[in-house]
């Protein structure tokens, strides 16, 4: 059959962005169609700044008639699917649309009623769609696929039964990276298009996936690829970064696993081989992973280290144990603690968030987080709010309280918007005033590094120089994107300690330093009003950049500033 993939923007606005994970997914998906020989035609319509209707008629004039037409993402990325399946409906309404991945795997009926599609593929991927394109070649009964869903011949929507998980994915085929304009992606990388990029001036990063799902059930994640936890081995991981980090020239590699490693050998075997693939590069390759508190260890992070780990991501998400109960993360605050102290005397970076907001959270509990969190600045450690993402525990809880009402409002409108109150103990009130605490608390207490030596480069792109509040020592840092070089905030690590700093103007600094000598000297019970007020003027302001003309204008400023910078 003749398919037509399509990446869907990571931005809704019409311009060509460069700052999106690659996805691996569909790059999957595409490798296995490819080697069962179906004609594939790949568009990341991320290096487009054409609409996707006039992509869709550029691509059905080149390419002919395609069978179907297929697509999918996370639930963040509802409107930008349901952008490309309106365009291919508008365009040709007898190609056939199939949708796949979160967004479809948390909410199969809801999204299907929605968007309409032909079929839809719930869960892991690779063997569903074969099967199912080749039921459809061959005219058979498609009752028979596991993981699809699709509308039955009297109107209803029938979903058939799971489908089994991969267990050997070593077998599976290598990700069509090329198909998807993976060299173009890496020749545009900049160092502040996500916060592991920072390593190098000129990152090339290498998406890599070493195993799937994970074995918890946190109440606030969903596994896309189901709840069956498989690592591939440490020969096939190997092989595919041996030949991927010579022919693209990359230097930094980033695990994109929900969880690296439960099992310690299989970490100590890849940082042997890593090592080795490294030793025999004439340049600096580095690498990134995910994992928990309770796996890590002392002789852990020093090999980790040995060979190249330069970043780890944990889950913190609290320091309270009755909300890390609530939250199934069978970690205590101790392993928190601990897992910090290791990370950091190896030298490794830290990735982590606390996030406040889940059912049985009360101001004292949050308290016990933020106390924790003011103590240990060093470790970098985020603060927000939890949400209640389509397929985890806390989504269906929102449905069942009436929190959330709306389902399809909700996952194409608010996922990102302001924090919702879950708990079961605070009033909306002493929810806003938890709200402030957190957002106040993070303001005033993160270190923060103030950039000098700004400069622009003939790209567009900028360099700076800025003094590490750790450890003192003077850092540079070039071919960074900013719109303007008087008002940006960029979240850092250092070269040297690798901890974690806000880098902002000098400008931007004072203005931070007297509003945090203001909101000291004024009672508590002003601050929240104030607090609410500005709230309320950024909503007017967002509001006021919806207005189409506004959107216009903003959108032609950022086409002249990414034009300027690609010339």
């Amino acid at each position: 059959m003749n398919i037509l993939l399509i990446a869907p923007r990571g931005i809704t606005s019409d311009r060509i962005n460069y700052q999106y994970l690659f996805p691996l997914g569909l790059a999957y998906i595409s490798a296995v169609l490819k080697q069962a020989g179906h004609e594939v035609t790949c568009l990341n319509h991320n290096h487009f700044a054409e609409p996707i209707e006039d992509l869709l008629d550029k691509f059905f004039s080149l390419n002919g008639k395609y069978d179907f037409v297929c697509t999918g993402s996370i639930s963040h990325f509802y409107r930008q699917v349901k952008i490309i399946v309106d365009a291919v409906r508008k365009r040709d309404k007898n190609t056939g649309i199939i949708l796949g991945g979160g967004v479809i795997s948390s909410e199969p009926e809801l999204i299907f009623n929605e968007l309409k599609p032909d079929y839809v593929v719930i869960g892991e991927g690779e063997k569903t769609i074969l099967a199912l394109l080749d039921c459809l070649e061959n005219k058979a009964d498609i009752s028979n696929i596991a993981g699809i869903g699709y509308r039955s011949k009297d109107n209803r929507f029938v979903c058939n039964k799971a489908q089994t998980p991969i267990m050997d994915l070593d077998n599976i085929p290598l990700p069509d990276l090329e198909g998807f304009e993976f060299e173009k992606y890496l020749d545009h990388l900049r160092p502040t298009d996500q916060y592991f990029y920072d390593l190098y001036d000129y990152p090339r990063v290498y998406p890599i996936i070493c195993s799937r799902s994970c074995p918890f059930l946190c109440t606030f994640c969903f596994h896309p690829l189901g709840n069956k936890y498989r690592q591939r081995s440490v020969e096939s991981v190997i092989q595919e970064l041996t030949l991927a980090v010579k022919r693209y020239k990359i230097n930094t590699i980033a695990i994109y696993d929900e969880l690296f490693s439960n099992n310690q050998q299989w970490v100590n075997e890849f940082c042997k081989r890593f090592k080795e693939l490294a030793s025999n590069l004439s340049w600096e390759c580095k690498w990134s992973c995910q994992m928990r508190v309770d796996k890590v260890s002392d002789e852990m992070l020093r090999a980790m280290k040995d060979s190249g780990c330069y970043l780890v991501s944990y889950g913190f998400e609290s320091y309270s144990p009755v909300i890390l109960k609530s939250m199934k993360k069978h970690i205590t605050p101790q392993a928190i603690d601990r897992a910090i102290y290791l990370t950091l005397k190896n030298d490794i970076s830290i990735q982590a968030n606390f996030i406040f907001g889940d059912v049985v959270e009360t101001a004292q509990t949050a308290r016990e987080t933020l106390d924790y969190w003011k103590q240990h600045i060093e470790a970098g450690i985020q603060l927000a709010f939890i949400m209640p993402y389509p397929g985890t525990h806390l989504y269906k809880s929102c449905l069942e309280r009436g929190i959330i009402k709306d389902r399809i409002d909700f996952i194409s409108s608010r996922l990102d918007s302001e924090p919702i109150n879950m708990t079961k103990t605070m009033s909306d009130k002493e929810f806003r005033k938890l709200e402030f605490e957190v957002h106040d608390t993070y303001r005033r207490y993160r270190a923060y590094a103030v950039a000098h030596k700004l400069k622009m480069n003939k790209e567009g792109t900028f360099s700076l120089c800025v003094k590490c509040p750790y450890c003192r020592k003077s850092v540079e840092y070039g071919n960074l994107f900013l719109l303007t070089k008087f008002n940006f905030m960029l979240t850092m690590y250092c070269r040297f300690c690798r901890r974690r700093f806000f880098l902002v103007p000098g400008f931007l600094w004072v203005v931070l330093k007297m509003s945090s000598i203001f909101y000291g000297i004024i009672p508590l019970r002003l601050k929240i009003p104030i607090y609410n007020l500005f709230q309320k003027i950024k909503n007017r302001v967002y509001g006021f950049a919806q207005q189409p003309k506004v959107k216009n204008f903003i959108k032609r400023y950022i086409l002249r500033v990414n034009r300027y910078r690609d010339e």
